[in-house]
């Protein structure tokens, strides 16, 4: 499991270093600017990554000091496990996908500062994929942090949070560029 924990880790590394380099071009007023209404600006997309990273360290302290309780639904590993599959597909379809609005971001100006605070979380989640190695690759169930009812495996929940990162990503690069 090393190696895919190690893929991970790297991996991080750079979508990190790739909102770095957005960040760094984006001047503070056009971190909160908008293409269209419907379109969320760079601050707020940055803003909605770190709410749903954030969500699930509870989860990775729980499963870390041995105090996860699997979902009721985890207890079906096949509806856990297309559900991942569904949701992983859907962070590289290039299709829309509303989000739940637990993770939806502010509707206010942003501070550029959760920039930092978004790239300091990802050393943060760099070490969780360390200490969660042991626990990956058993087919343990989670529940998502925003619906309880929505379930899938751990290392899926990893694959998506990543997934969902490069998404958002390739989305302030065009809108920094057009």
């Amino acid at each position: 499991m090393r190696e895919i924990a190690d893929n991970w880790q790297m991996e991080i590394t750079e979508i990190s270093w790739g909102f770095e380099q957005i960040l760094k071009k984006i001047q503070t007023p056009a971190f909160n600017m908008k293409r269209t209404p419907e379109v969320w600006s760079p601050g707020e997309i940055i803003d909605h990554l770190y709410k749903v990273n954030k969500s699930y360290f509870p989860i990775f302290d729980a499963i870390i000091q041995g105090k996860y309780s699997k979902p009721l639904m985890g207890y079906i590993p096949f509806v856990g496990k297309k559900t991942g599959e569904f949701i992983l597909k859907s962070m590289v379809s290039p299709k829309k996908v509303k989000t739940f609005p637990t993770w939806e971001p502010r509707h206010s100006l942003i501070d550029p500062s959760v920039g930092d605070q978004f790239l300091k979380q990802h050393a943060q989640l760099s070490k969780y994929i360390e200490q969660l190695d042991p626990f990956l690759e058993k087919n343990l169930m989670i529940a998502s942090p925003a619906n309880k009812l929505v379930v899938y495996q751990l290392d899926q929940a990893i694959e998506i949070i990543l997934a969902h990162e490069k998404r958002h990503l390739e989305q302030i690069k065009n809108a920094v560029t057009h």
